[in-house]
C-alpha cells in the first residue's frame, strides 16, 4: 500500500471511535460493555443485543500505552541491521517535534493499539499509521488513498469498509483500524512472517504470496529479507523497524515519550437516528474541529441515514452528552437545523409561535437560557420549520466553507488535502473532466445542495 508522504505533526485529536456497518468482527466477551453499565437514553443504542453485536472500545488497560506497545513488538530489534538506527535517527531528527506529535496523536494510537490487541497481531502495526498518514484520519494521498491506513477504494471495499455518499469508512479511525488489523492477521495466517505481512500491506498481498510460494519462509537473517520487492517496499519495512526501535529505546534518540497513564479514554456513541456532528459537538461541549478530526468519515457535515450511526466522543463528556440527548427523541434531534441570529433576541421569542417546541431541552441543547437576550451571529439549533425574520439558515457543516476560490499555484491535490475530501469528489461536485484549474475559479467543497 503506497504511503502518503510524511506530513507535519497533527495538532488536534482528542479521542474516539466507531463500529462497522458491514458485519464487523465480533469483539470478545471481555471487551463488550453490558447495557446496564452504559445507562444509555432512548435513541442511543443500549439494548444488550445491540451492545453485544458491535465492537466497542475496551476498558482502559492497566498498563500505560507505551509499555503495551513495547511489550507487543515482534519485528527485529535495533541492532538487527546496521541501517535501522540511522533510519530511526532521521525519523526523529527533531525529538521535540516528535514528542509533540506523539502527544497529539496518543488518543488514536491508544485506539489502534486496542484494535491490534483484539486482532492478536504485534504492536509494530500500531506504528504503521505513523508512516502512512502521521495518524491523520482525514489524510488524502496521491491516487485516492485515504485515512489513517491509506487504503485505496477497491482494497477498502474488499476489506469491508463502507464507502457511501457522504461517508467514507477509510476515514473512520475505528472501522478502518478494525478492518486493517483483521486483514493483517489474515496475511499472517498465510505468510507466517511479520516482515512479509508488512510487505503485503505495502506492496500488495498477491505479489508477496507469489514470492512466498517461490522462495518459502525467509530466514531470520538478514533482518530485511533479500527478496526482489523494490526499494520502496524495503524502505517501508526499514522505516517500521526504525520506529519500533525508537519505542524500544527512546532515550537512545533523545526522545521522552509523553505521559500515557492513563491513556485518553474513548467512548463510542451509537444512535438510532442520524444526528448532525455539529449538533453532537454542541451537546457534548466539544469543539467542532476536535469532533471532526476523529469523525472524519462523515464528509459534508451530516450523518447519512445509510452510514454507521455512531460518533467518537471523549469519555469525559459522556454523562453530559447523555443527559442532554435524553431530553428529546432521536427523531426530534434529527429534525433540528442550525440558524444564525440576525438580531438580538431571546429563545422564548423565537419559539413563541411553536407550541410543540420543548424550550427547556432546546435551551440546554444550545447552552443558553430561554429568557436571555442572544447577540447577532450566534448559531442556534432549532426545529427545521422555525421561521423568523431574526434567523438565517446555515449549512449543517457551517464551520467549513462551502466553496474555494482558486489562487495561483492551487491544484486539486492540494485542495483535497486542505479540505479533507478526495480529488474525485472535487471533480464530481464541480463537473471537472481534467485536473486543470484557473485562477479565480470557484470550487464547491461539498455535495451541492
Amino acid at each position: 500500500m503506497t504511503p502518503v508522504s510524511r506530513v507535519c505533526a497533527v495538532a488536534l485529536l482528542a479521542a474516539l471511535l466507531s463500529a462497522c456497518v458491514a458485519a464487523p468482527p465480533r469483539a470478545p466477551a471481555s471487551m463488550r460493555v453490558p447495557a446496564v453499565a452504559q445507562a444509555l437514553p432512548a435513541g442511543v443504542t443500549g439494548s444488550a443485543a445491540a451492545v453485544a453485536a458491535a465492537p466497542v472500545i475496551p476498558a482502559a488497560q492497566p498498563r500505560d500505552l507505551w509499555r503495551r506497545i513495547r511489550e507487543g513488538l515482534a519485528l527485529p530489534g535495533c541492532d538487527a541491521d546496521p541501517r535501522i538506527v540511522p533510519t530511526a535517527r532521521s525519523l526523529v531528527d527533531d525529538p521535540q517535534n516528535f514528542e509533540q506529535m506523539l502527544a497529539a496523536v496518543r488518543p488514536l494510537m491508544s485506539l489502534v493499539q486496542d484494535a491490534v490487541e483484539v486482532a492478536g497481531i504485534p504492536s509494530d502495526f500500531t506504528l504503521l499509521p505513523l508512516i502512512e498518514s502521521t495518524y491523520r484520519p482525514d489524510a488524502i494521498g496521491p491516487g485516492g488513498y485515504a485515512g489513517l491506513w491509506q487504503f485505496d477504494r477497491g482494497t477498502a471495499l474488499a476489506a469491508g469498509m463502507p464507502i457511501l455518499a457522504g461517508y467514507d469508512g477509510r476515514r473512520d479511525p475505528w472501522i478502518a483500524s478494525l478492518r486493517a488489523t483483521r486483514m493483517l492477521a489474515r496475511y499472517d495466517h498465510d505468510l507466517h512472517d511479520w516482515r512479509l505481512v508488512v510487505w503485503a500491506f505495502n506492496r500488495g498481498e498477491w505479489g508477496i504470496r507469489r514470492l512466498y510460494g517461490q522462495r518459502g519462509q525467509p530466514p531470520p537473517t538478514p533482518a530485511l529479507p533479500d527478496w526482489p520487492v523494490g526499494a520502496a517496499a524495503r524502505g517501508y519495512l526499514l522505516d517500521l523497524m526504525a520506529y519500533a526501535c525508537v519505542f524500544r529505546d527512546p532515550a537512545r534518540f533523545d526522545v521522552t515519550l509523553p505521559p500515557a497513564i492513563p491513556p485518553a479514554a474513548l467512548w463510542l456513541a451509537r444512535f438510532d437516528a442520524p444526528i448532525a456532528p455539529a449538533l453532537a459537538a454542541r451537546l457534548a461541549d466539544v469543539p467542532l474541529s476536535q469532533l471532526r478530526a476523529v469523525n472524519a468519515g462523515y464528509l459534508d457535515g451530516r450523518m447519512p441515514a445509510d452510514a454507521p450511526l455512531h460518533l467518537l466522543l471523549p469519555r469525559a463528556v459522556r454523562q453530559r452528552f447523555l443527559r442532554r440527548y435524553a431530553m428529546l427523541t432521536p427523531d426530534q434531534w434529527r429534525t433540528l437545523r442550525p440558524f444564525r441570529l440576525r438580531a438580538t433576541v431571546t429563545l422564548d421569542k423565537l419559539l413563541a409561535a411553536d407550541s410543540h417546541a420543548d424550550r427547556t431541552a432546546l435551551a440546554r441543547g444550545n447552552d443558553v437560557r430561554p429568557d436571555t437576550p442572544l447577540r447577532p451571529g450566534r448559531i442556534l439549533w432549532l426545529p427545521a420549520g422555525t421561521r423568523q425574520h431574526q434567523l438565517q439558515s446555515v449549512a449543517a457543516d457551517y464551520g467549513t466553507p462551502a466553496c474555494h476560490v482558486v489562487q495561483a499555484g492551487g491544484n486539486l491535490w492540494s485542495l483535497a488535502r486542505r479540505y479533507g475530501v478526495s480529488v474525485q469528489d472535487l471533480r464530481t461536485w464541480n463537473h471537472l473532466r481534467g485536473s486543470m484549474l484557473r485562477i479565480g475559479q470557484r470550487l464547491c467543497l461539498r455535495t451541492p445542495g
